[in-house]
């Protein structure tokens, strides 16, 4: 059935068709989107039968996520091309969102994953398993002292990391220790600070099987923390390989109460 272009109707009815405001239909009049067919004398706008398939579109593009300018450049030659195309345009849009939402989701979940295995964990258990490769980032720690690393230098190698990272989604953080040092100090010096994060990265903590503990409390008990750590590491006769990763698993962006801090140990082994 041909649509009559004599019948006209008020903002009032027109709104009401589609449940919105008349407030939206002066924005889109405003905004060259969507006006009337005809002014009356009087100002009074007034809309042909044929506008309410136009608006139709307009609303359901919109309902769709398609930005209002890019349907204002589109509607005026629409054509079942062109409207094609818009679909496909937001099609596109909206998988790369959900690819983004997804990429959170599943760094949250690594987040969640992390903290939980540090609650859950016998404290002072040594633990294996086989990890995968995990990208990263690291920044070295400006030595000042034979066997010890200053809070001051650490605090400085973890502000240019985070400036580094340029805001990514942190997973861990924590400090890497080589072997040698970790012997001799006790955990007392490190070399470098390192975060893990989503990625990609060129660098990487390398996938294998390693060994890890749990310990929890201030990290001034670090010196025992890592006593008790090689001290088992040489009672299963577990052939480390390599550095030591020290996680700040559950610190203080977590809980303000030291007692409930939990650091990780772990170390690749043979």
């Amino acid at each position: 059935m041909k649509i009559d272009d004599s019948i006209y109707y008020s903002p009032h009815q027109m709104a009401s068709f589609f449940s919105i405001k008349k407030d939206t239909l002066l924005f889109y009049d405003r905004i060259g989107l969507f006006s009337p067919a005809m002014r009356k004398s009087n100002g009074y706008r007034c809309y042909s039968a044929s506008q309410v398939n136009e608006l139709d579109t307009i609303l359901t593009l919109r309902d769709l996520g398609i930005p209002l300018s890019s349907i204002k450049e589109a509607i005026g030659s629409i054509s079942t091309p062109s409207f094609v195309s818009l679909l496909e345009n937001e099609e596109a849009s909206i998988r790369q969102k959900i690819a983004d939402c997804k990429a959170r989701l599943d760094t949250v979940g690594a987040i969640k994953s992390s903290i939980r295995e540090a609650v859950e964990a016998e404290k002072g258990r040594m633990y294996t398993a086989r990890y995968p490769s995990v990208p990263m980032i690291s920044m070295p720690i400006r030595k000042i002292g034979k066997d010890s690393t200053s809070d001051e230098a650490w605090q400085e190698a973890y502000s240019k990391l985070i400036a580094k990272i340029g805001g990514n989604t942190i997973i861990t953080i924590g400090s890497i220790v080589p072997m040698e040092d970790a012997r001799r100090t006790l955990g007392s010096i490190c070399r470098e600070v390192y975060a893990t994060f989503p990625g990609p990265s060129d660098t990487k903590i390398p996938r294998g099987r390693y060994a890890y503990m749990f310990f929890q409390g201030s990290l001034d008990r670090l010196q025992s923390f890592y006593q008790s750590f090689l001290s088992e590491l040489g009672r299963l006769e577990l052939d480390a390989k390599g550095s030591i990763y020290e996680e700040l698993t559950i610190s203080s962006i977590v809980t303000k109460e030291e007692d409930e801090h939990v650091t990780k140990l772990m170390v690749r082994i043979g």
